[in-house]
């Protein structure tokens, strides 16, 4: 009984934290842009469960609408519990993401060209998947 009991207290520890804000630490802030798909990495082809499953995606950033970013490229985390983030935006899309700002983040999905690096200083984290948008000429 009492193995019982702590493998659902575990079980629901693990799945409580199964959110992107569990996983980031300390303050954050959001961050919104107009930006081009540039590379993504894979759907590993299951869901979360005891792991926590992300795609990590490179964008070049178009313009900010909210908040502040000085760079020409971003590196994005994709919650990807469900199925594929980009199952339906190919690359070169123009698309228009909310991304949460974290000093430290608990995931850190690495993929060859995208991040290689293991502990980036910041994190951008989506909050929802990237809007395909139209570009104005």
């Amino acid at each position: 009984m009492r193995k019982l009991f702590m493998t659902l207290i575990i079980s629901a520890f693990l799945l409580g934290a199964q959110s992107s804000h569990a996983q980031g630490v300390g303050s954050s802030h959001l961050m919104t842009f107009e930006g081009t798909l540039v590379k993504y990495s894979p759907h590993p082809g299951y869901d979360c469960g005891v792991e926590y499953v992300h795609q990590v995606a490179k964008y070049h950033v178009d313009k900010v609408l909210v908040g502040e970013y000085a760079g020409d490229e971003i590196i994005v985390d994709h919650p990807a519990c469900d199925e594929n983030v980009f199952k339906h935006i190919p690359i070169g899309s123009h698309v228009k993401i909310t991304v949460r700002v974290w000093n430290k983040y608990l995931v850190v999905t690495m993929y060859p060209g995208i991040r290689e690096e293991s502990k980036p200083n910041i994190f951008y984290v989506a909050e929802a998947r990237p809007i395909k948008i139209k570009v104005r000429k």
